[in-house]
């Protein structure tokens, strides 16, 4: 196995289950989507699963909105840092930045609405992002290490997820 290509974040030539990526870029909405956009690529070169492929990029993209949006709101930007792994029929990725931490210390729940409970007009404009992130992965943690966030998760590569 060509050890530059996995420390540059190019899959290797045959699918494995030990392959990691480290990406290190400013919180902003550019940056943001072009990471993605490169990630969706690279993964899709390993031949996992399209619909797991779908699912890691909106929880990612969910996460890194969050990220530049309230963690850097007051401070202009700041680094992210994105580590993903594939191991053990498992993607696993860790997020995190220099920001605000998490209201309350924790991670936000999964709001939910019906029409019974709600009238269509009265839903409230955000807040189901977080719902998309609980849904779709099969491991979710934070925590705030000093001033570090550190959002992880993981997404079974076998499991009925959604």
């Amino acid at each position: 196995m060509d050890l530059l290509h996995l420390r540059e974040g190019a899959p290797p030539p045959h699918r494995t289950l030990g392959w990691d990526w480290r990406r290190r870029f400013e919180a902003c909405a550019e940056e943001v989507s072009l990471e993605l956009v490169g990630l969706n690529q690279t993964l899709t070169q390993l031949g996992l699963p399209i619909e797991k492929l779908f699912m890691l990029e909106l929880v990612l993209a969910e996460i890194l909105n969050n990220v530049v949006e309230h963690a850097y709101a007051d401070r202009g930007g700041g680094p992210i840092s994105l580590d993903l792994s594939v191991r053990d029929g498992w993607i696993f990725c860790t997020i995190t930045d220099q920001g605000a931490p998490m209201p309350n210390g924790h991670l936000p729940g999964a709001r939910r609405y019906t029409p019974e409970e709600m009238a269509l007009g009265d839903l409230p404009e955000g807040g189901f992002g977080w719902g998309l992130i609980h849904d779709m992965s099969d491991l979710l943690t934070y925590q705030r290490d000093g001033d570090l966030n550190r959002v992880s998760l993981g997404i079974d590569l076998a499991s009925e997820t959604i």
